[in-house]
């Protein structure tokens, strides 16, 4: 029974990141061991973090493409246009996280209270966290129909650096962050969060990579895998 409903659960975080993703190829690597927490109450659930390949890519043969089961960790990363990230992918995909979430206060101004702690991340580097929600979907209304995530904007919106919905990782790859958001975003079917790398050294709030930044409205068009990569995708609910 357990197994069939963490099987339940992983299909439900492929169908949301299919969505996240749109057009592209996914291919997705799960990091089993990580967990995360609705809230304090319930059960840690599996399988709801994975890393999220397919804004980076690795040299094969002259071309690139995105990196696979069969890619050596030792392999390095480039962006879309073959420029190189400085980063391997046993680096990459080492990254993790946990997160709980719960709302707060009453009927008239609910809130989702949200907690993330992000381990293997490259050092120093810096990046942004998105959610998107299912049923009712979020639709980020800069990008609309392009961009489906919208920012997990801090606790402490005006000390937090570089901006509302960003941080930056310690010298070691780790980060907590802490987000607050109006409404119960518990009430959706499927909640996931997106820890977002700024190859750049940019961050975009409201939006989450440059191309959408100077593109937005009608016309919105993406730039991950230019300029930011997702580099995991959490599952809360």
């Amino acid at each position: 029974m357990q197994k069939e409903e963490g099987k339940m659960k992983r299909n439900k975080l492929i169908l949301a990141t299919l969505a996240i993703a749109a057009s592209s190829l996914l291919i997705i690597i799960p990091c089993a061991s990580n967990r995360v927490r609705a809230s304090a109450g319930q059960v840690d659930r599996e399988a709801s973090v994975l890393v999220f390949p397919n804004d980076v890519f690795v040299l094969d043969g002259g071309f690139l493409r995105n990196p696979d089961g069969s890619t050596p960790p030792d392999a390095l990363l480039h962006n879309v246009s073959g420029t190189s990230l400085g980063v391997t992918w046993g680096q990459f995909k080492s990254a993790s996280a946990t997160a709980t979430a719960h709302c707060i206060g009453g009927g008239e101004g609910p809130r989702t209270s949200v907690r993330i702690t992000l381990t293997g991340l490259i050092p120093g580097g810096i990046y942004s966290i998105f959610y998107a929600t299912f049923v009712p979907d979020t639709d980020n209304p800069l990008c609309p129909g392009v961009e489906r995530t919208l920012p997990l904007t801090a606790f402490h919106p005006e000390g937090q650096l570089p901006d509302p919905s960003s941080f930056v990782a310690d010298e070691t790859g780790e980060a907590q962050y802490r987000g607050q958001v109006e409404g119960c975003l518990l009430d959706a079917t499927t909640l996931v969060y997106s820890a977002i790398y700024h190859f750049d050294g940019q961050t975009y709030d409201p939006l989450p990579n440059r191309g959408e930044f100077v593109t937005q409205g009608s016309d919105c068009r993406s730039s991950f895998g230019a300029d930011a990569m997702r580099q995991l995708l959490i599952q809360q609910k």
